[in-house]
């Protein structure tokens, strides 16, 4: 193989989109990361206050995360090596009008921090309402059919009381989204019910432990730039893009210097207001898309002013929503103090409001900031389905707006836009936790002289070769690795017959890891239409990838290949597989080191220029070893089935010649 082709990406815009994007190019490919401010990070800022003891960090945009659901922010932060650290979650209420105080998740002392509250009938069923609301709202969730109602619909049809949307309901969607409570009812509730329900939210116990970036979210930020650094990434900060064109020959991107650069692609990773208007020919589906995805402007500031917390100290939470009636906006009050366990030994509250610059006393203010928040509408949920529409092949999209607006949507979404552009999340082999099992999809696409797809559903194994699964008495039904149905000699280990294949191609991994995807020996039967071998040398370097491919006829041929960063590479075909190929022509592979994904993909190109493709794609799943079991076994029958049905349709077969096998049998 030749060396890879560099690819010169540009990414626009450094929220974390735009980091975890340029995380994930940049180790195969020269980027170039555009940001308009003078600091990179969007909402992932820190603000340093001046104490006697020396500077404090102090975030005012993203605070929290927790490793349940934020899954992708998580893996970002343990491959830099990111310390986190336990954060309290709370809420509370505080209506000056309803004179009514309470912390929903601080027990009883929360719930009543005043006598007064378990003298008010109001409030007393309110906290009734709540979980048959949770059962209410799980219900809708499991109901397949298409209910676009609005939150304040599916409360009128709950016959929920005004008590419970005006103290309960509304505080929460908007102290969340950071939205006006009155706009918050007219949210989808599908919509809303599902980011609750994914984050431990329809009830009362189950909740996440939630954490926080010691030392701030700006030391996961400076942390990314180190690593894009180390890559050779050139960062621009104070550098504005105006135009984003897409030509003949790549993309132009123009900055407010009039600075024009190529790219082979861009990553347009800004809001969907501001992507619309970089666009120099926007289609009409991406016109119509990003003008129906909304924000709320929101004016947040960092003070010390206590008088915006509930008056009751019981009633004091981490999240504090205060309700203004006739006030346009939300009223929260975050309490970085207790968010972020801050030593302030002269017991200093730092707070963040959003949305009260007209209550903080001015004399309290320590930083002002200006941030931006998606508002979901029916209108603008329809508008994200239609998001993957808008990308093209050179210029994709990533942005907070492809999720519910929160840290992992954005993170996810850049790992997206990555993908999208052929640039694949490679898991360091030290990271991974094996064994696993993929809930995998198998696709063949015949192109010529029949147009046909086959697709057929199964279960993968990922195994280490030095910690093979064990399971006793049952493994002849559960399944077990063994050497007979692999390459080399059947009465040594899988191991020492990858290491001796290596070994002629002059490879050593001794004291390396080597992880094999494959099927496992169930119900007496075992076959593997194609078994991958990622092997690593004892320093944790890939060093190659074997491709280990066999037929129905018994026969089995091993490939040595060395993939790019993006996990392809090429390679002749020396064996006849299937009764309608010959041996003529090469493999196009893609097989990057498994994550959470498990990608596997074989185009076949003939000297004739035909094209089949092959592929598995599958993700973790949490199953027992006896779903994977029968995968053999019917993927046999399903593939002799195709077969049939191939000949059927008087596809043309080929004759098949003897094999030599050097190295493998």
């Amino acid at each position: 193989m030749g060396t890879p082709r560099i690819r010169r990406v540009g990414i626009i815009g450094s929220g974390v989109a735009g980091l975890t994007s340029a995380h994930v190019i940049a180790a195969s490919a020269e980027i170039t990361l555009f940001e308009a401010d003078d600091r990179l990070g969007g909402h992932a800022d820190t603000c340093l206050v001046p104490t006697p003891d020396g500077p404090l960090p102090v975030d005012t945009g993203f605070i929290v995360h927790n490793e349940r659901t934020y899954p992708t922010l998580t893996r970002l932060f343990r491959e830099l090596g990111v310390r986190t650290q336990a954060s309290d979650m709370s809420m509370s209420v505080r209506s000056d009008g309803a004179g009514l105080e309470y912390a929903g998740s601080k027990g009883l002392a929360g719930l009543f921090p005043s006598w007064r509250n378990a003298a008010r009938p109001a409030y007393l069923r309110m906290l009734l309402e709540v979980p048959r609301f949770h059962r209410l709202a799980r219900r809708l969730l499991r109901d397949e059919s298409h209910d676009d109602r609005t939150l304040a619909a599916f409360l009128d049809d709950g016959r929920f009381s005004p008590f419970f949307r005006r103290h309960f309901m509304a505080p929460l969607v908007a102290a969340v989204w950071s939205c006006d409570p009155v706009l918050a009812l007219d949210y989808p509730a599908r919509y809303l019910f599902e980011f609750l329900d994914h984050h431990g939210m329809l009830a009362i116990l189950g909740s996440p432990q939630w954490r926080t970036v010691t030392g701030g979210s700006r030391e996961y930020v400076r942390k990314v730039a180190v690593e894009l650094s180390r890559r050779g990434a050139t960062v621009l900060l104070d550098t504005k893009v105006t135009s984003v064109l897409e030509t003949g020959d790549g993309i132009e991107v123009t900055d407010g210097n009039g600075v024009v650069r190529l790219f082979d692609a861009v990553v347009v990773a800004v809001h969907p207001g501001q992507a619309l208007a970089l666009l120099a020919e926007p289609t009409p589906v991406q016109t119509e898309a990003l003008a129906a995805m909304p924000y709320s402007q929101n004016v947040a500031q960092l003070h010390t002013d206590t008088s915006l917390l509930p008056r009751r100290t019981r009633a004091r939470a981490s999240w504090n929503h205060l309700e203004r009636p006739g006030h346009a906006g939300v009223t929260v009050t975050y309490d970085l103090t207790r968010l972020m366990d801050l030593d302030c030994a002269d017991g200093t509250r730092y707070l963040v409001t959003l949305g009260a610059s007209d209550l903080v006393d001015p004399a309290t203010v320590i930083s002002t900031r200006h941030y931006e928040h998606p508002i979901y509408t029916p209108a603008s949920v329809a508008a994200q389905r239609r998001l993957p529409d808008i990308d093209t092949d050179r210029i994709v999209f990533a942005g907070a707006w492809h999720g519910w607006g929160f840290h992992e949507d954005g993170a996810r979404s850049g790992v997206a836009a990555a993908e999208r552009l052929g640039f694949i999340w490679s898991r360091p082999a030290a990271h991974l936790t094996v064994p696993r099992i993929y809930r995998s999809t198998v696709t063949h696409t015949r192109r010529s002289p029949l147009k046909h797809r086959f697709r057929n559903a199964t279960h993968l194994w990922l195994v280490d070769l030095d910690d093979l699964p064990d399971v006793g008495r049952l493994a002849a039904l559960l399944g077990s690795f063994e050497a007979r149905d692999h390459l080399g000699d059947p009465s040594g280990t899988i191991r020492e017959n990858v290491e001796a294949l290596l070994a002629g191609e002059g490879i050593r991994v001794a004291g390396g890891r080597i992880l094999m995807a494959a099927n496992a020996r169930a119900l007496g039967y075992c076959f593997n239409p194609i078994s991958v071998f990622w092997c690593f040398d004892a320093a944790g370097h890939h060093a190659a990838t074997v491709v280990e491919v066999h037929n129905t006829y018994g026969d089995r041929h091993a490939y040595v290949v060395h993939p790019d960063a993006t996990g392809r590479a090429l390679v002749g075909k020396q064996m006849y597989v299937s009764p309608f190929h010959g041996t003529d022509g090469h493999y196009e592979l893609v097989v990057p080191v498994p994550t959470d994904r498990l990608q596997i993909s074989v185009r076949l190109v003939t000297t004739d220029g035909a094209v089949f493709d092959a592929s598995l794609n599958g993700r973790v799943a949490d199953v027992h070893p006896v779903r994977a079991a029968p995968a053999a076994l019917l993927g046999t029958v399903r593939i002799r089935a195709h077969g049939l049905w191939l000949w059927t349709r008087r596809l043309p077969v080929r004759p098949r010649p003897a094999h030599h096998q050097e190295g493998v049998r």
